[in-house]
């Protein structure tokens, strides 16, 4: 059933300040997104919310505006912008987009971060529990054993019989009721109009149910931003955080999965190249039930990666050329640091290339779709991986022999969720380094690493990876799929600089390709992901197809 989504944002989050001096809570980072994109990406593909309505205030309706619009206003999710240009509370906020409710409505604090993977085939609201003697903060509710609301308590000045506090999310199925609901009358309440007396009006006439969140992270006060910052550091999910009160973040796995990068990290240090990356204080090996853990500190760099800015940041064409030649006047910073003469580039390009892509793809649970022919993709034809193969290894087999030419210090990873930038002063911090090319090491191929950013601007990997798309499969040969966002800066804008760096941009195309390709296997939770991996792959390498005269 389609919903919508109602965002209260117009909020101006003095608790938060200085935080909130330039930005308006909601947009505040949290796990390399703005806030509350966090809640709208999840149950835009989740839960089948086909609209949303930002309530803003004068002063950050344009910002908000130009956040939406980059993120999601490729029109397939319809914005709404409501400007509460007289704030009287989040309940008269509510009430102000009364006509635009004519569906399921999620209601939503802008500064609610937690789990979407809920229950709406009922009305409810979520809570979470307490356990210190802070109820005067909160709206608290009773609820009986089949958890359904019997009072709710506004921020009492006495400790209350119920340790079940509001988090700022609620679900209301019955559009026409909560439109009734909305048009009332309601007494001012600590001189505002409060959601808590809406809630009862709608409960006269609607069962609502408490419907308790357990993964809720505050970011109403600038502690509870940074406790939540702390909790919601990115990283794949066999990785451990930990950053504590003196900006040191530890990041633990097991030994084979940090070995390589620790390496690295040593030698980048060894050789004065530390000014690339966070300051590194060493690492430790323990053992756990039988198991090498492997932990490294380093310093915590608190900025905004390349991934944000690109998908959620309007900036304009001649900012990201100034960026992104900036970017690569950086990682020469590595690449001109050439390889020893005893290092064999061949076979390392060789696996990475050939090898390894071939071998991933027979892991991929479609073998039906890598069988076909032709898959189409919004109707263009695109010629299959088993049958575009055989016709452009010799394009791979001359990677591999030019790969020598372009033996140099890697970063390995150098995707653009991995690299933080600083406006004011232009520069860069690389992050999670792979350390391994084949082989553990510091070198490779450097094309590898301008693949890893074209597959980002080009391939639009992180709209991929954060499931900012929707897919339908008409069959095993035939899909159609749309990002939410149509507003990305064109490649072209990005290769004109790769090639005036003296790369060849079909050279990096054919690895983007083959990347994406050898990605598939890495994604298992999500089907659509994997088939969109192969799509963009696929595109890649038949247009190398085409460039080469190989059809």
């Amino acid at each position: 059933m389609e919903k919508q989504l109602v965002i209260l944002i117009a909020g101006k989050a003095t608790r938060l300040a200085p935080l909130s001096f330039t930005l308006p809570k909601g947009l505040m980072t949290i796990n390399q997104k703005p806030a509350c994109f966090n809640m709208i990406a999840d149950l835009a593909t989740n839960e089948e919310v086909c609209d949303v309505t930002f309530v803003t205030s004068t002063a950050n309706n344009l910002i908000v505006r130009e956040f939406a619009e980059k993120s999601f206003g490729g029109g397939y999710i319809k914005l709404n912008y409501v400007i509460q240009d007289n704030p009287q509370g989040p309940l008269h906020a509510f009430q102000l987009c009364r006509e635009l409710i004519t569906k399921p409505t999620i209601l939503l604090l802008g500064d609610t971060l937690c789990e979407t993977d809920l229950d709406y085939g009922y009305d409810w609201i979520g809570y979470k529990t307490i356990s210190d003697n802070s109820h005067s903060r909160w709206c608290l509710i009773k609820t009986n054993a089949d958890e359904v609301v019997t009072d709710i308590i506004d921020k009492p000045d006495y400790t209350p019989e119920t340790n079940k506090v509001l988090i700022g999310l609620y679900y209301f199925t019955n559009p026409e009721l909560l439109r009734n609901c909305l048009g009332k009358q309601y007494p001012v309440i600590r001189n505002e109009l409060q959601l808590s007396s809406l809630i009862s009006e709608y409960g006269k006439s609607q069962r609502i149910k408490g419907m308790r969140i357990n993964s809720w992270y505050d970011t109403g006060t600038l502690k509870d931003y940074n406790q939540t910052l702390a909790k919601n550091i990115a990283g794949r999910n066999f990785n451990k955080f930990k950053l504590d009160e003196f900006g040191v973040l530890t990041k633990e796995s097991s030994y084979l999965k940090l070995k390589s990068e620790i390496m690295w990290l040593k030698e980048i240090s060894r050789r004065r190249l530390g000014y690339l990356i966070p300051n590194y204080f060493g690492s430790t090996v323990k053992k756990v039930d039988g198991n090498e853990v492997v932990s490294y500190k380093t310093e915590f760099v608190n900025g905004s990666t390349l991934t944000e800015y690109f998908n959620y940041y309007k900036i304009g064409q001649n900012n990201w050329a100034y960026i992104f030649d900036k970017l690569l006047r950086t990682l020469n910073e590595l690449w001109k640091h050439k390889a020893p003469k005893d290092f064999d580039i061949k076979d390392c390009s060789r696996f990475m290339y050939i090898d390894k892509t071939l071998e991933r793809i027979k892991q991929w649970s479609r073998q039906d779709v890598l069988e076909q022919d032709v898959i189409y993709a919004n109707g263009e034809p695109l010629t299959g991986v088993y049958k575009i193969f055989p016709k452009l290894m010799p394009a791979f087999e001359k990677l591999v022999e030019d790969s020598r030419k372009f033996a140099t210090i890697i970063h390995g990873d150098s995707c653009f969720s991995n690299i933080i930038f600083f406006p004011p002063s232009g520069t860069f911090k690389l992050l999670d380094p792979r350390g391994n090319f084949k082989i553990d090491t510091i070198y490779g191929d450097c094309r590898y690493d301008i693949a890893k950013l074209r597959h980002n601007y080009h391939g639009l990997y992180d709209l991929i990876t954060l499931n900012l798309f929707n897919m339908t499969e008409r069959s095993c040969n035939d899909f159609e799929y749309h990002f939410y966002s149509n507003d990305m800066i064109s490649p072209d804008v990005f290769d004109r600089i790769i090639a005036a760096h003296g790369f060849n941009v079909d050279d990096i195309e054919l690895i983007e390709g083959l990347l994406f390709i050898s990605m598939i296997p890495l994604h298992s939770d999500n089907s659509n992901t994997q088939i969109l991996y192969y799509i963009t792959g696929l595109k890649c390498l038949n247009n190398q197809l085409k460039k080469r005269g190989l059809e």
